[in-house]
């Protein structure tokens, strides 16, 4: 059965406003480990009461190359135009929980097997205390059973994707936005598809409005779809909208050999980023808006800088 609507939905719109003691929690005490590498980590946590913002940095050079062994200082965080206090910063790697969804409709049947070969490799690749939960959809979204470690439960579910029916992307999107909803820590939503939409009862706006409601970290790889109406096509607009809203990238391989590349880019990025966060000044008074984040650099001029692009503030739980 399709997803309801999103404007519906009765959840509690946490937006990206967290409580620290979960932001805090899942500090790492080695620094960022090399692409492959399963460092150990300890898990502190720090009991602290306020509500807070946490975000995740990514900072490249011109050519996209990740840069690490920037500072707090380096860092200058803006809600509505005014500068924030951090909290807390690190440049530790920290776990992830991450959604792998994986479009196995019937306008993507030729990009079936090199998909399932690229997620393998993710998932194979993920250090060991991330989690994942493998996700695939048609007319619907099938989910793995938890988000886990288990290698071999990823692989089943991988492995029983065949190409089927039409592609309810945005409900897929809207499911896997609540699925990662309860998920305390960091977290990711991977997308594998065409950009197509077939028959879902949300639109691309309620998914543009789950992805802000939502604190996860947005990756999307557009594939070559194909359909009697439209030939062969890829929609790029709603694949880099989104990832962009969330702090995300959008990647478009045009062949089996980069979009292995592209997951593996997406694996080494999660793991190579800033995870920072701060108590909004003057609090969260009012009624509900959209509060626009900024995050630059205070002395590197030549680098980009990606995060969340805001969260909703005075977030009421659904009746």
């Amino acid at each position: 059965m399709a997803a309801a609507p999103w404007g519906v939905c009765r959840r509690a719109a946490l937006g990206f406003s967290i409580v620290l003691t979960f932001l805090l929690g899942p500090f790492v005490s080695t620094p960022l480990a090399a692409p492959g590498a399963h460092p150990q980590t300890t898990v502190p946590r720090y009991p602290v009461d306020v509500r807070g913002v946490a975000l995740d940095v990514v900072v490249t050079d011109q050519k996209g190359h990740l840069v690490s062994g920037l500072k707090e200082e380096d860092f200058r965080v803006l809600e509505l135009g005014v500068p924030q206090k951090l909290s807390f910063f690190t440049a530790d790697r920290t776990p992830v929980t991450v959604i792998v969804l994986l479009d196995s409709s019937a306008s993507v049947r030729s990009n079936m097997r090199p998909v399932q070969k690229a997620a393998n490799r993710f998932i194979e690749k993920l250090a060991r205390d991330d989690r994942a939960r493998i996700g695939f959809f048609h007319e619907r979204v099938i989910f793995g059973p938890r988000f886990t470690s288990d290698m071999k439960e990823h692989s089943a579910m991988i492995n029983q994707m065949r190409p089927q029916r039409s592609t309810h992307l945005y409900d897929a999107l809207v499911e896997s936005f609540e699925a990662l909803e309860p998920v305390p820590n960091r977290k990711a939503l991977l997308v594998f598809s065409d950009g197509a939409d077939q028959g879902s009862r949300n639109s691309m706006r309620d998914v543009l409005e789950a992805a802000r409601q939502s604190d996860a970290s947005v990756y999307t790889v557009g594939l070559i779809g194909w359909s009697a109406d439209d030939g062969m096509h890829t929609n790029q607009e709603i694949l880099e909208q989104i990832a962009r809203f969330t702090g995300g990238r959008a990647f478009f391989p045009g062949n089996d050999k980069e979009m292995s590349k592209a997951f593996d880019r997406i694996r080494t990025e999660l793991h190579h980023q800033y995870r920072m966060g701060y108590v909004p000044a003057g609090g969260e008074e009012g009624p509900r808006q959209w509060r626009e984040i900024r995050v630059e650099l205070t002395r590197r001029k030549d680098l980009v800088v990606r995060s969340r692009l805001g969260y909703y503030s005075n977030t009421q739980p659904a009746p």
